[in-house]
């Protein structure tokens, strides 16, 4: 995803977190939803993607930010091309809970500052993540390296934490676009090691020091969660 106009990508509108509460795996079902509307797709194994015209992305957009002035968010799961519009559900203090915009589901995701710190109801959750030293990191957009934590529940519901080492490295300067924001951002690449693996992550942080996209591995059982903010 590019925080330029094609943000708003033609892979679907998406009921994302119904759909990955479903399943544990990264194949099978992919439900869309377009506002209220549930449609149930299964693809064929290796069959490419199901694609929907940006214009109906953009269309939903628009439909959620008519409907309240709150804060709404695009987030799309890399491993299943799920897309969905979310509301915010709860505030605690730095925290946010996010579900998905025009349905009664509430399995979620909870961000501070902009970054997912956990999920709930999608099947191998992350529980809780350190994200004090990220954030730290981000609103300077300075080089520097930095411990992560992500703790997920194992097999004997006992939590597992994940630790990592990552670097940042800022780059350049350019235009975020989603839903009513247009601002000047710089993109900040974070490169992370484990023990067992590496995951690349990056971050889009305007001048204020406001996270409005984030990219992020969150394990193994979820991969990759991408967050743009609509306002």
């Amino acid at each position: 995803m590019t925080p330029s106009k094609t943000l708003l990508f033609a892979v679907g509108v998406v009921a994302a977190l119904s759909m990955a509460g479903c399943t544990n795996t990264r194949q099978g079902v992919s439900v869309l939803s377009v506002g209220k509307t549930v449609i149930d797709s299964r693809r064929a194994k290796g069959q490419t993607k199901k694609e929907i015209p940006d214009s109906v992305v953009q269309r939903e957009i628009r439909r959620a930010l008519s409907s309240s002035d709150g804060p709404f968010a695009l987030m799309q799961i890399e491993g299943t091309g799920s897309v969905a519009v979310l509301r915010v559900i709860e505030t605690n203090g730095p925290y946010r809970t996010w579900s998905a915009w025009g349905t009664s589901e509430r399995r979620s995701v909870s961000t501070r500052g902009g970054v997912i710190t956990s999920t709930r109801g999608l099947g191998t959750d992350l529980m809780s993540s350190s994200v004090n030293g990220l954030l730290g990191m981000l609103s300077r957009r300075q080089d520097g390296i930095e411990r992560q934590v992500l703790r997920h529940l194992d097999g004997e519901n006992q939590i597992a934490e994940t630790e990592a080492y990552c670097a940042f490295t800022p780059d350049g300067r350019q235009t975020y676009e989603g839903g009513a924001l247009r601002l000047a951002v710089t993109r900040v690449d974070v490169f992370c090691k484990t023990d067992t693996d590496t995951f690349n992550n990056y971050y889009l942080v305007s001048d204020s020091g406001r996270i409005v996209e984030a990219r992020t591995w969150l394990g193994e059982g979820l991969g990759y969660f991408t967050l743009s903010h609509l306002r």
